[in-house]
């Protein structure tokens, strides 16, 4: 009796939960089902069909078990060719698929297939291997999911609220919240930068922006920046047995500001960006220049060959690429314009822009920098030229970054029938010389020295706004001027927390002004200017 044996299905099986093991923590599981079944049944019907054409069920079994395994191959050889020329690195990606189809024609043919003299014996083998892999994967699932669990009813990042928030009030207003990577405040780039940002600070100030002088970033890194700018309050250290991912991820994707807005009849908008962190996926209206794939389909994608071949040929792939990074930039840029005739009636819009931080991908005009590392959100201690290429690369981007805010700017205070409120913001600002030690860290003014600029219609000269305004107290600023919410100004404090350092967050207020690890280029100190 013919029968047709599963080894093949079983490593589709067993790849995809490798995938969903490794990424459980911060993407949804269900969100490979789509992947698993698309997958599974590709592979049935290329199974029934090449059945008809070889008579051998054996042979169809290791004709699609190669394919697979060859797609799988192809991950680590692409990889090595990105890390070593990452110029190149497209067109070599694309000249490998006709060698390892090659390869894969050698292998599945006839004349070869003719030398197994155990075709059962093999199909038993791979059979036995095939549901090994795929059983370790599920050990590796269950586990996954168990931490998952612990963590669903475990520690957040954001303290629970102790009184309930009403926004009640006649003027309901646009509010765009645009976050600016790692832009720093006017005077750090003046000193370490050698950059002059008088012409856009003026430019914002005329648009009717308030900027603070002797703001701080709360937090030095963008997770724990963005968790306490979404949920107007300080966060509390992580602790196990939550789950990291979740400790941090959980108060940004279901914050109480898109909630409040949202009870307050506000539509919510989010745009995609590079990170889980960067992007709230449940908005109401989630704008993307890329195909509809979920984050877990994206990054499956990655290293496969549609990774070269969306790069070259424009495939709209939302895999991580410099390519990637670039056009997701220009997109809502553009887009953001639109969005006050696109989306009707009142609405909350985030735009996270991975810029000026690097990678540097812009040069002044908007050209292509041309790059030697793989991508990555790399900081100086990473870059191949070291503080002086990061200045340098920061310097350029930051000045295409201007231009491109203050025209997103325009077109939407030109197309919003209320004048909107606009956050322009660093989440903290850049390190060509920050080091980051939970214990002695170096040039921490550099990096909590970040752009904040409000545009607040009607409340800009109420004392609303204050010179040491920082972003935990944005929204509650916000909510007490058009919503009556009477909610309490935090002290504005800075913060060091990092992945590195899950448990611990160390209070830098008192010592966030000090110039210490600071110095520009020649030894010349900031204070001496």
């Amino acid at each position: 009796m013919k029968r047709i044996f599963p080894y093949p299905l079983l490593f589709v099986t067993a790849i995809v939960f490798d995938r969903v093991a490794i990424s459980i923590t911060q993407i949804d599981p269900e969100q490979s089902l789509r992947s698993l079944f698309v997958l599974l049944f590709l592979g049935m019907v290329a199974l029934f069909t090449l059945q008809r054409f070889v008579k051998d069920w054996q042979r169809a079994d290791f004709t699609i078990f190669m394919a697979a395994l060859l797609f799988v191959l192809y991950k680590p050889l692409y990889r090595t060719i990105v890390w070593n020329f990452p110029q190149q690195a497209d067109y070599l990606g694309i000249a490998l698929i006709p060698l390892l189809g090659w390869l894969y024609a050698v292998v599945t043919s006839r004349k070869l297939w003719r030398f197994i003299r155990k075709p059962a014996q093999l199909t038993y083998y791979l059979n036995l291997v095939c549901a090994t892999l795929l059983m370790f994967q599920v050990v590796r699932l269950g586990e996954g999911f168990y931490a998952r669990s612990a963590s669903k009813n475990g520690l957040t990042a954001v303290p629970a609220l102790t009184e309930e928030i009403r926004l009640e009030g006649d003027t309901r207003p646009d509010i765009y919240i645009i976050i600016l990577d790692g832009y720093g405040r006017r005077d750090v780039l003046q000193s370490i930068y050698g950059y002059d940002n008088s012409e856009f600070i003026g430019g914002l100030e005329k648009r009717g922006f308030y900027i603070p002088t002797k703001n701080h970033s709360n937090y030095i890194q963008t997770t724990y920046a963005m968790a306490s700018l979404w949920n107007f309050d300080y966060l509390q250290p992580w602790a196990p047995p939550s789950d990291y991912g979740q400790y941090i991820l959980q108060p940004i994707q279901n914050n109480r500001a898109f909630e409040l807005l949202h009870d307050a009849g506000y539509t919510t908008v989010s745009f995609e960006g590079a990170l889980s962190y960067t992007q709230i996926y449940n908005a109401d209206v989630y704008l993307t220049n890329s195909l509809p794939l979920n984050k877990f389909e994206a990054l499956s994608l990655v290293d496969t060959p549609l990774e070269p071949l969306s790069n070259i040929f424009d495939l709209k792939i939302p895999v991580p690429t410099y390519k990637t990074h670039r056009t997701r930039t220009l997109y809502k840029f553009d887009a953001l314009k639109t969005v006050p005739n696109a989306v009707p009636g009142p609405k909350i819009v985030y735009a996270h822009f991975l810029m000026p931080h690097p990678p540097f991908v812009f040069d002044r005009y908007g050209a292509v920098l041309p790059q030697r590392q793989p991508y990555k959100l790399w900081d100086d201690s990473e870059t191949a030229g070291g503080a002086e290429e990061y200045r340098q690369g920061y310097r350029e981007q930051v000045t295409f970054v201007n231009g491109k805010v203050l025209q997103a700017i325009d077109g939407v205070i030109a197309n919003s029938k209320t004048p909107p409120v606009i956050l322009v913001m660093g989440d903290h600002g850049p390190a060509s010389m920050f080091h980051f030690d939970i214990d002695a860290p170096g040039c921490v003014w550099e990096r909590t020295g970040n752009l904040y600029a409000l545009r607040l219609p009607g409340h800009l000269n109420d004392g609303a706004l204050y010179p040491t305004i920082s972003p935990v107290n944005t929204f509650r600023v916000i909510f007490n001027a058009y919503f009556g919410a009477e909610l309490p100004l935090l002290e504005d404090r800075s913060y060091l927390a990092a992945s590195q350092y899950k448990a611990e967050i160390k209070d830098v207020t008192n010592s966030r002004d000090s110039l210490a690890g600071c110095a520009m280029p020649g030894g010349q100190n900031p204070a001496d200017e």
